[in-house]
Order: structure tokens, then C-alpha cells, then sequence
């Protein structure tokens, strides 16, 4: 209690000193909070990015050209594109380098659908697991009743459109055809799923790859259309894709990894700028905060206007006076900092990052390559991100952490007052 009287006494007998030093301690918890706060959003930026962009590396076979004649009745000839299919073994080889979260196959071939004598076109998109592919990863098709393809579903599982069942009386459990495009080749499916997708009047069905090889009907069994390579991060596409190609025993005349990563290497840049000036912004204001505190307490020592042995000895024993000269503004000026802080800091990082952030071109992984070098099928897209999550008051973590940061600052500053008046001390003794 005698702490308290003395705390509020203080602060009434000496109103410019307490307007001073919470002056001061504004700016610097201000500062502080300022350079937390950019490294709490690059932080949450870079995994925002993360998760967006994407860390898909595809393996696809290379796709050579060839000349046909046109008809058996003339001279004439057209350029076809001849493609071949990848290696599973190609593939296992590959799921052995590090930093990789997951694989896929893919084989996707047309189909005719028998829904009780009702035929429809639709597209076989055999996987190992559809939970690894693009649309279900990205959310653009979701599993709303049985399960997905996974190695535990049949070998004559299917995953079905929901909208596409219900047209068709169709419940998960029940039976229905598969027929091959070219006619010759008829499965009996068992729905074990369905799915709701945003792309309307989805014709998808998701199955087992060795599935739909069969309805296929082309190439050995042991190979594939393409296979995907999901990582840990779009930051280990290159490094995944250069340990890849060093691999001797993959044809790499034949084959190719398509994944670019020069998205992510655009949008970390600035993101990486805004963490480091964060930093730089909270060790320079720890420094310059500390001598600033450190002088202002010496002024308030040697100008006093009864300052004497007696007075400096009270000083020395007097530890929570300092206290009591520091604290109390400390609130103060973190108070008034959370309030301006927040609207700094997004000032700051909208003007260094936000126009990269907010708008990346970015290229579907999927690419076909011809001749080693055309490219074709090259899908962009809008990776629209929400450039940072600030709210319009700072964390309590933010807080907590300038305020313990103050204080750290306080004590250092108190510790080297109370040995320069020690030493004072002994030199009048």
C-alpha cells in the first residue's frame, strides 16, 4: 500500500518528470511494437503463401513429335503429337527424396456411364489417392458422404459427383457400368463416394488408376499418364527437382518435372524484407531506447535541485524509486502505443509488399512440353492472397512481449544507474 502512495506522490511532485520520461517510453514502446508487429505478419504472410502457391512438382513423359499421312489416297502428311506414358518404377524412385509430403498417379481416360440404361459421357480420373489431387487439395471438390479413393478402396471403387448421383438415384453402396470410349472393355463400379465440387455440372468420377487403365486399354500396366509430388513447401520445389535430375536411373530424354517455384520466390522476397526490418527496427530500438532511458534517469539524478551525498545514497538504497519512475509511464506508453502501433504497421507493409501479395500470376503445375522445348496447355491462374491479417488492436502475445522487452530495458538502464552512483559514491567517501 505504501508502494502505491508512493508511487502516485511521485507522479504529482514531479509532473514534467513524468510527462518526460512517458514521452520517451511512447516512442519506444511504439518502436518496439511496431517492429514485433511486421515480424508477427511477414511471418503469417510467408505461411499464407505457402499454403496458396502450392508445392506441387509433376512428372510427366515428354511428348515427341511424328508425321502420319494424312489419308491413304495422297501424299499429304499432318504433325501429330505422340504421347507415352511414365514409369511407376520411375515414380518410387522418385518418392524417395526428402522433403516430400505425399505422391499421386494419375491416368485419366473418357468413359460411357450406364446408369440404369441412362448412358452419359463422362471423364475416369484414376489416382492412388484423390485426396492428394489438385481439386480436392485446393477445395474445389469436397467428400460429403462415404470416402475417397485411397489404397484401402476397391479395385472397382468409384467417387461419384453428388449432384450426378441424385440425378441418377444413386447412394453410396450401390452399383452401376463403366464403358470403355473404344466399346470393348465394360466394369461393374461400386459408388464409395460422393463429392460436391464449385465447378458446376461436374462429370468426374474418381477412381482407382489401375482402373482406369483398364478402361483405358493403352500401354503396360506398369506405367501411368503422369504422377504429382506433393512437398513440404513451394520452397523445396527447386532443390526436390535438382536432386531429381541427378538421378541416373531415370531416362530424363524421356521424361520431365514441371514445377515452378519463381511464385513463391516473388512473393517471399518482400515478405523476407518486411521480417528483417522488423528485426532491425526492435535491436536498434533496443539500444537506442536503453541509452535514452539511461541519460534521461542520470539528468533526473544530477539535476535535481537538492541533489546531494545524502540524496545519492537515497538513490542507491532507494531501488523503488527507480521503479517508481519507470513503471508507471511504461503502462502509459504501451497503452498508447497499442493504439497507434497496429495502424503503423500496416501502413508500413502494404506499401513494401502488399502490391506483390495481393496478385500473383502463377502457373498450373501440369504442363506439356514438346521438342524439349514448346510448351502448351499452360494454364494461369489468379492466386489472389489476403495481403495480412492485422487486426485493429495487437495481439496480447505482441503486447506481452514489448512490455517484457521495456522492462528489460528498464533494468539494464536501473542496474548501470546504480553502479555509476555507487562508484560516485566511493569517490566522495
Amino acid at each position: 500500500m505504501n508502494f502505491v502512495k508512493s508511487f502516485f506522490k511521485t507522479t504529482i511532485s514531479t509532473p514534467v518528470r513524468f510527462i518526460l520520461s512517458t514521452l520517451v517510453w511512447t516512442v519506444i514502446c511504439t518502436l518496439l511494437l511496431i517492429g514485433l508487429s511486421l515480424q508477427h505478419v511477414a511471418d503469417n504472410a510467408s505461411s499464407n503463401v505457402k499454403k496458396s502457391i502450392g508445392s506441387t512438382v509433376t512428372l510427366i513423359a515428354k511428348q515427341k513429335k511424328v508425321t502420319e499421312a494424312a489419308s491413304t489416297n495422297t501424299n499429304e502428311t499432318i504433325s501429330l503429337f505422340k504421347s507415352s506414358d511414365v514409369k511407376i518404377s520411375d515414380v518410387k524412385k522418385l518418392a524417395e527424396l526428402k522433403h516430400l509430403n505425399t505422391y499421386n498417379f494419375v491416368v485419366s481416360t473418357p468413359a460411357i456411364a450406364n446408369f440404369s440404361n441412362t448412358l452419359q459421357d463422362i471423364t475416369v480420373t484414376g489416382v492412388l489417392s484423390n485426396a492428394a489431387t489438385e481439386d480436392f487439395s485446393n477445395g474445389t471438390h469436397t467428400i460429403v458422404n462415404g470416402t475417397g479413393i485411397s489404397s484401402d478402396t476397391a479395385s472397382n471403387g468409384v467417387v461419384l459427383e453428388k449432384n450426378m448421383a441424385a440425378s441418377h438415384h444413386l447412394k453410396v453402396g450401390e452399383t452401376f457400368e463403366l464403358l470403355s470410349d473404344h466399346g470393348d472393355t465394360l466394369k461393374k463400379v461400386t459408388i464409395t463416394g460422393l463429392y460436391t465440387s464449385k465447378n458446376e455440372n461436374s462429370s468426374k468420377i474418381y477412381a482407382p488408376y489401375q482402373l482406369a487403365k483398364a478402361l483405358k486399354g493403352q500401354g503396360s500396366k506398369a506405367t501411368i499418364d503422369l504422377a504429382t509430388f506433393t512437398l513440404d513447401g513451394p520452397q523445396y520445389i527447386a532443390d526436390f527437382k535438382e536432386k531429381a535430375e541427378q538421378m541416373k536411373t531415370i531416362d530424363w530424354d524421356k521424361n520431365t518435372l514441371i514445377g515452378d517455384d519463381s511464385a513463391y520466390q516473388q512473393l517471399t522476397g518482400p515478405i523476407s524484407d518486411m521480417h528483417a526490418l522488423g528485426e532491425k527496427l526492435v535491436y536498434r530500438t533496443i539500444i537506442i531506447g536503453f541509452i535514452l532511458i539511461l541519460l534521461l534517469q542520470l539528468a533526473f539524478v544530477y539535476y535535481r535541485k537538492q541533489l546531494n551525498q545524502t540524496d545519492t545514497l537515497t538513490h542507491l538504497t532507494g531501488f523503488k524509486r527507480l521503479l517508481i519512475d519507470l513503471l508507471l509511464p511504461i503502462i502509459i506508453a504501451l497503452l498508447i502505443a497499442s493504439m497507434s502501433a497496429t495502424s503503423l504497421t500496416k501502413l508500413i507493409a502494404e506499401h513494401s509488399a502488399a502490391p506483390v501479395i495481393s496478385q500473383v500470376e502463377q502457373v498450373s503445375p501440369i504442363t506439356f512440353l514438346f521438342d524439349h522445348t514448346q510448351q502448351t496447355s499452360i494454364q494461369t491462374v489468379s492466386a489472389a492472397q489476403p495481403a495480412f491479417n492485422l487486426t485493429s488492436f495487437p495481439s496480447p502475445e505482441l503486447l506481452f512481449k514489448t512490455f517484457g522487452l521495456a522492462i528489460s530495458i528498464s533494468i539494464v538502464a536501473v542496474g548501470i544507474l546504480v553502479f555509476i552512483l555507487y562508484r560516485r559514491k566511493k569517490t566522495i567517501n
